[in-house]
């Protein structure tokens, strides 16, 4: 026997309760008639909820303005926010309850656990996943063909480190990583780099998650010999903690970190000790208003109550820009499987320096990693 999906009921703050409003029962996502629902599970609540808050804020202002402009061939854009607390087993329970009740599309998960937590869903009812804020080599994998990666690999980010460490000629470089599943699975990443680059760490050492070792791993890189860098794998507070205890201790090498730690909350923890910190970017700068998609980004934020620009809030702006593309290709008559059709066919989009392609079989869409650095005033340089 068939059981129609229940109404979805969600716990919604702020800004995403309004999104919620009229989705209830099953969602007519696909007729030609009725809004076309795409959906998001971000951290609203909890540790998280800032970024959640922030990736949000832009999603619901970018449909705004779609719908301003006419929707897609006539059709309002109807986005769909659900609380997933950053917890894996909340974003799979989620992402299901966003399928059942008519969502055409998923967009931007934050992190690797929940992403990866979204794949049996995706799987199974054959639903888009545009914009995986996480650089799971899972997500990349055949298993997970319904997931369309701007965001390049993590691989591919310590990668860049390591070119730029080794293209000044050093090549003694120590690696730190947190000390759970998420910098576990880093530190066999940055292997595979390691070894591509024919290098082999100098050290690796395990960080808790709270920093609270920091100021021990700061004694031990400021005993290394002929230290040439640094490269972080850990999340924001434990960062903060390594980079602040190393430079008490005098470890004056640049310290390398993942895209997923630029942003303005890592810099203000850091206080005087921001020069020479080094982030991987994976979209352009904010704040090259040159760049057409960029200043689109930014007249966007113009008005009152909007976030400052980041390159998370970027990264958000580009994955919903790339979807509502799709999604205009799909046409007014769309669905999951024409969707899918579209996007592989969508040809190049140029975001500045970074190219964007699908293919049908080849989901990773851009392979762009940027370095961008600190000044003493906190401000990023590329």
């Amino acid at each position: 026997m068939q059981h129609s999906p229940k109404p979805l009921r969600a716990v919604f703050t702020g800004a995403a309760l309004a999104l919620a409003a009229a989705f209830a029962g099953n969602a007519d996502a696909q007729s030609s008639t009725g809004p076309i629902i795409i959906g998001t599970s971000l951290p609203l609540t909890g540790p998280h909820a800032s970024t959640g808050k922030e990736l949000l804020s832009i999603m619901q202002s970018y449909v705004q303005r779609s719908n301003q402009q006419g929707g897609i061939a006539g059709r309002n854009l109807q986005l769909v926010a659900l609380d997933d607390h950053f917890s894996a087993s909340q974003t799979e329970l989620n992402a299901r309850r966003l399928v059942e009740n008519g969502a055409v599309a998923l967009l931007n998960c934050l992190g690797t656990s929940s992403c990866n937590a979204m794949l049996p869903t995706l799987q199974t009812s054959h639903t888009p996943l545009v914009g995986a804020m996480a650089g799971s080599g899972l997500l990349r994998e055949s298993a997970a063909r319904y997931v369309f990666n701007l965001r390049a690999s993590t691989e591919s980010e310590i990668t860049a480190m390591v070119h730029q460490i080794q293209s000044v000629g050093q090549n003694r470089i120590a690696l730190v990583y947190q000390s759970d599943e998420f910098g576990r699975s880093s530190l066999q990443t940055a292997h595979n780099a390691f070894r591509a680059a024919k290098l082999t760490p100098v050290s690796e050492l395990a960080l808790e998650a709270d920093g609270r070792n920091a100021a021990e791993l700061g004694k031990t890189l400021s005993a290394l010999d002929n230290l040439h860098g640094v490269i972080v794998l850990a999340s924001a507070p434990a960062t903060t903690a390594l980079i602040t205890q190393s430079r008490k201790q005098q470890v004056g090498v640049q310290f390398y970190n993942l895209a997923a730690q630029a942003n303005q909350a890592l810099v203000q923890g850091l206080g005087e000790h921001t020069r020479g910190v080094v982030f991987a970017t994976l979209v352009p700068s904010p704040w090259k208003a040159a760049i057409p998609a960029v200043k689109s980004y930014q007249q966007l934020l113009s008005s009152p109550g909007q976030p400052q620009p980041s390159y998370l809030g970027l990264e958000a702006y580009l994955n919903i820009h790339t979807l509502v593309e799709g999604l205009r290709k799909a046409g007014a008559e769309t669905s999951r499987a024409k969707l899918v059709s579209a996007l592989d066919s969508l040809g190049d989009m140029q975001y500045g320096p970074m190219r964007v392609r699908f293919a049908q079989g080849r989901h990773q869409g851009s392979g762009y990693v940027g370095l961008a650095m600190l000044n003493q005033h906190g401000g990023f340089i590329e």
